[in-house]
């Protein structure tokens, strides 16, 4: 992953910019929450509310939040989208650079095919993950973070009994990120050589049709069209069946939550907006890692792809 490192120096007053805003907007969205917490526990004591005239800054206090928190997620998704587009933007042309500077000993030694093949699948793949991923998973891991930090400082024994049933999850999804990623390199294995065939059928057209050898071409791109359609369907339904019971277990901290917090209310222990805090942001908690096996088998994927076209990426660093 040098090359990842190489573009964030290289670009890292954007880079920076995109990362503070991100982490801004999911600092606000908490604040949003503790915002509405309060009007709710307002609600239950109106009347000593207004008596020390409170509203005068409660309501601007909110609109100001509301419109920090708008401005934020747009620079946010612009920031980040800019500096995505900028990474691949890089990635791209330094692979173009490697054949620029490249001289005709090394050029003849490539294989046509592969490196078709890198372009339309590597290059493909690393600039999808950039543009989809990259500050996205950024923003959940944070958000998952700082809503962890959030939730104790509300109060220490309802976050516990929050979190404590996602570590079961947790070994869950390590447990299925590691066959996720087995049957994706599957996949990736299996496309490549499809487009190795396809290269070398061009090439090799005029003496396929000396030897009149168009049964057995066909034989082998349907055995490999098939062998990566299989590869494929078993791909998305372990993922599927993965996924769902991840899914199963990711209502176990929200069952404990809801049957400890709402006896905790009945006795007085918390306020109803404490209470509505926790029911709110638990899905930030168990989301981020009901979805770990995609995220880690989608990261898996990137860094493979990145670390084959490593050497062949000649990124400017003159300016770093």
């Amino acid at each position: 992953m040098k090359i990842v490192k190489q573009l964030v120096k290289l670009h890292k007053i954007l880079f920076s910019l995109a990362v503070l805003f991100t982490f801004l907007s999911v600092i606000l969205n908490l604040c949003w929450n503790r915002f509405l917490a309060q009007l709710l526990d307002i609600l239950e004591n109106t009347d000593s509310f207004y008596a020390g005239n409170g509203m005068d800054l409660f309501l601007p206090a909110g609109i100001l939040i509301v419109l920090i928190h708008a401005i934020s997620e747009y620079l946010s998704s612009f920031l980040s989208s800019c500096t995505c587009e900028t990474f691949a933007h890089e990635m791209r042309m330094g692979y173009a650079r490697y054949y620029l500077q490249s001289d005709i000993r090394t050029l003849s030694k490539l294989h046509v095919g592969e490196e078709q093949s890198a372009m339309q699948n590597e290059l493909k793949d690393i600039s999808d993950y950039l543009s989809e991923n990259l500050f996205a998973l950024m923003k959940q891991f944070g958000t998952f973070a700082v809503t962890v930090v959030f939730l104790f400082c509300q109060n220490f024994k309802l976050a516990m009994l929050s979190i404590v049933p996602v570590i079961p999850l947790i070994l869950y999804c390590s447990f299925s990120s590691k066959i996720l990623k087995n049957y994706t390199q599957q996949c990736q294995n299996s496309r490549k050589k499809i487009n190795g065939s396809a290269d070398m059928m061009v090439e090799l057209f005029p003496m396929i049709q000396i030897y009149d050898a168009y049964k057995m071409v066909q034989d082998t791109m349907k055995e490999q069209l098939s062998e990566w359609g299989e590869a494929n369907i078993k791909k998305e339904r372990i993922a599927a069946r993965l996924m769902s019971l991840s899914g199963v277990l990711s209502f176990a901290p929200l069952l404990a939550l809801l049957g400890c917090g709402g006896f905790m209310v009945i006795n007085g222990e918390i306020s109803m907006g404490i209470f509505y805090i926790f029911i709110n942001l638990s899905g930030n908690v168990s989301g981020f890692l009901q979805n770990m096996p995609n995220i880690y088998a989608s990261f898996r994927r990137f860094s493979a792809s990145v670390e084959r076209l490593e050497e062949k990426l000649c990124i400017n660093t003159q300016f770093i």
